[in-house]
């Protein structure tokens, strides 16, 4: 068995294709410093076929994590490309099964994830860009928070929660128009047993009163994503974001949640109000929901976005 530390030069083989690493863009000079990046659950490597020069991303999964739902979760993909916003689908994960000799060789590679490289900028990425956020929109808004409400309501018609929704996951397209779910390993399936670590979601997005599941339910992205909606369709009024702290990665901080009274929350509900009078009732009862199960389910919001403008473009899904 060998530690799984790769470096410039180092090869890999997974299918028909040959991986090699590649330099990191801040230490190119480095000799040894490969482009991976760290998040809380999997440390994630730019490899690229020797072959074709594409680019594609492995998602080495800590060993807390390591559990055959990510395997189970990778296969759900891989059978549903007609979802949009799944565009990840085309991912491979490697297993003892699948790929013994990988596996054996590298044992850290167990449930990692070889999938295409994705680019682009996050939702959260744009709250932070003082440049973009100036030039974000309320027609963006709406489109963009139609698009996501879509999305989430596609997932929870068919008995599946992302259980992570923040602005951190959604990857968007350059001109708004569409977007990408990222960070799918613990994905709610009904019928199965739960992965090791149930999610608790982000700071931010999180909900007072959890079970012992967290968000890991049917449920599980209705306070998450009404709070991501509220961001989407708030950040265009510059009066919201003078409330928020310079790089900061949400809309309110984790202490702000649920509690009434803020200059940032009479200034969000003012803002939904401007859209349409009606709309700060929706942000309400998902605010101050006693659970999961009685926050609005995405659908009250989906609806009353179609209501406010029934041209806005959403991807459907095609049939599979």
């Amino acid at each position: 068995m060998v530690k799984f530390r790769p470096f410039l030069g180092m090869h890999l083989t997974v299918g028909d294709r040959c991986l090699e690493f590649v330099p990191h863009p801040l230490f190119s000079e480095d000799s040894e410093a490969v482009f991976v990046l760290e998040g809380s659950e999997a440390f994630v490597y730019q490899v690229r076929d020797v072959k074709t020069k594409v680019l594609y991303a492995l998602k080495v999964i800590k060993p807390l994590y390591r559990s055959k739902h990510v395997a189970r979760v990778a296969e759900l993909l891989r059978r549903s490309p007609h979802i949009p916003g799944f565009s990840a689908h085309d991912r491979i994960c490697l297993t003892m099964t699948e790929h013994a000799d990988l596996v054996k060789t590298y044992p850290d590679l167990d449930y990692a994830i070889f999938m295409p490289w994705l680019t682009g900028k996050t939702w959260t990425g744009l709250m932070q860009d003082p440049a973009a956020s100036a030039h974000y929109t309320r027609q963006q808004a709406c489109t963009l928070a139609a698009l996501v409400a879509n999305l989430l309501r596609n997932l929870e018609s068919l008995h599946l929660a992302h259980t992570d929704i923040s602005g951190g996951n959604i990857l968007l397209s350059p001109d708004l128009q569409h977007i990408q779910l990222l960070d799918l390993e613990g994905l709610y399936m009904p019928g199965v047993p739960p992965p090791s670590f149930c999610s608790q979601g982000s700071p931010g997005y999180q909900h007072h009163h959890l079970g012992a599941r967290g968000q890991w339910c049917p449920e599980g992205d209705r306070f998450a994503g009404a709070m991501l909606l509220t961001e989407l369709l708030t950040w265009w009024n510059p009066r919201v974001r003078a409330y928020v702290a310079d790089h900061a990665e949400t809309l309110f901080q984790p202490a702000e949640l649920q509690a009434t009274g803020s200059p940032l929350w009479l200034e969000v509900r003012n803002t939904l109000w401007s859209i349409h009078p009606d709309l700060p009732a929706l942000f309400d009862r998902a605010w101050s929901s006693s659970s999961l199960t009685t926050c609005p389910d995405i659908s009250s919001w989906l609806e009353f976005l179609f209501s406010l403008h029934p041209g806005l473009p959403v991807e459907e899904e095609k049939p599979g």
